[in-house]
């Protein structure tokens, strides 16, 4: 069976589904992902390399920037309204033509979309195939999928087509960090997450601490806002409380060069840049970060507690349900991160927390057997 996964392209949205993707080419299927050419080169190693790329659409950047000058709006300080026009208005304009294009040609057998993605469906509308939709994190509130299905349904009636309701919603989310409100409107499958990891490790050049008997603490703010003056406040923050800090880099929409600026290591602590979640886990006993979805699932797959400092976007939603779970805090400024460090850390409870929401993952479907039911309906 051909599976066509279709996807914004950013780091955030295509990672999640990275373990999707590797069950469907073991099982035997061919794989294809849509999303941008210029992301390819980006996301290409952290991608099996069997996976198909086609590309169609622009960047970020650029169908952001499209919706800010159409609404007026902050798209980095969004409402519902905002985010509707980001991705389901001109995200769709500006990419919907050549994905069809693209799909036509490729003819795939089923799609599967992450819920920000309104290209996907409109793809499998056009070529009269089925499709899924592959949750990324905690359920997004109905107010911001009405939105963008919304804003997505001018589209539909453009291209003289008729919205088709996905078959099932792929949930990743532990029950600890769902909405307990939420509701799923399609049949809902559980498949187990787990921290990015590429299909083979990348190399990481990280020297020893000199106090190996002190906890050591990850520190990052994701890939979109990786804003310099904010990680160095939040290493600082971390630092001062003299535990061992591993920094990432990462890539940032907003400072694109901020990957790029040489920063100084210390006695405690190491930069190192873009480096697979997975990875950097197994060094750590601690995550501090913004509360990126990847991160904050990621986290708690390895039963690790958190401290949280949103900066935008999902991150204060995805904040609110990690502290509710009991295995986080969450912080408002870098001046609450020392104290809520040296909580978490002299607390047992975050962490017993962490381990049990971790034990709960451990027991949800592999992607394979997802991938097993939805190409064996």
């Amino acid at each position: 069976m051909k599976l066509l996964f279709s996807a914004t392209p950013a780091f955030g949205h295509i990672l999640p589904l990275v373990p999707l993707l590797q069950a469907a080419v073991s099982a035997g299927h061919t794989v294809g992902l849509l999303s941008t050419a210029e992301f390819r080169a980006a996301v290409g190693e952290e991608l099996p390399p069997e996976v198909e790329f086609l590309a169609a659409g622009v960047m970020p950047d650029v169908f952001s920037e499209e919706a800010a000058r159409r609404t007026g709006a902050d798209v980095f300080r969004p409402t519902p309204s905002t985010i509707g026009e980001i991705f389901g208005g001109a995200r769709v304009d500006l990419a919907v033509e050549e994905s069809i294009g693209q799909a036509t040609e490729w003819a795939p057998d089923l799609v599967v979309a992450e819920p920000f993605d309104a290209v996907g469906p409109l793809v499998a509308a056009r070529l009269g195939v089925g499709w899924h939709k592959a949750g990324i994190g905690p359920s997004l509130p109905a107010v911001i999928t009405d939105e963008i299905e919304h804003v997505a349904s001018a589209r539909y009636d453009r291209l003289h087509l008729h919205p088709v309701a996905a078959s099932s919603y792929i949930d990743p989310c532990p029950r600890q960090l769902q909405d307990p409100d939420w509701s799923p409107v399609t049949p809902m499958r559980a498949v187990r997450p787990q921290a990015h990891r590429r299909p083979k490790d990348a190399a990481l050049d990280l020297p020893d601490f000199g106090g190996r008997d002190k906890p050591t603490a990850l520190v990052t703010l994701g890939t979109i806002f990786s804003d310099p003056d904010t990680l160095s406040a939040a290493v600082a923050a971390v630092a001062e409380t003299g535990v061992n800090v591993i920094a990432t880099l990462g890539s940032s929409l907003r400072h694109p060069t901020a990957s790029q600026r040489v920063r100084a290591d210390s006695t405690n602590v190491r930069y190192v840049p873009f480096t697979p979640l997975g990875q950097l886990l197994e060094k750590v006993d601690l995550v501090v970060g913004a509360g990126g979805v990847g991160t904050v699932v990621g986290t708690l797959a390895h039963g690790l507690p958190m401290v949280l400092w949103p900066q935008g976007a999902d991150q204060p939603i995805n904040a609110a349900r990690a502290a509710a779970s009991g295995a986080s805090i969450t912080v408002d400024s870098a001046g609450g991160i020392s104290p809520a460090v040296a909580a978490v850390l002299g607390q047992g409870a975050y962490r017993h927390r962490a381990q049990e929401i971790a034990a709960d993952i451990a027991k949800l479907p592999a992607a394979a057997t997802v991938i097993a039911e939805i190409t064996n309906p």
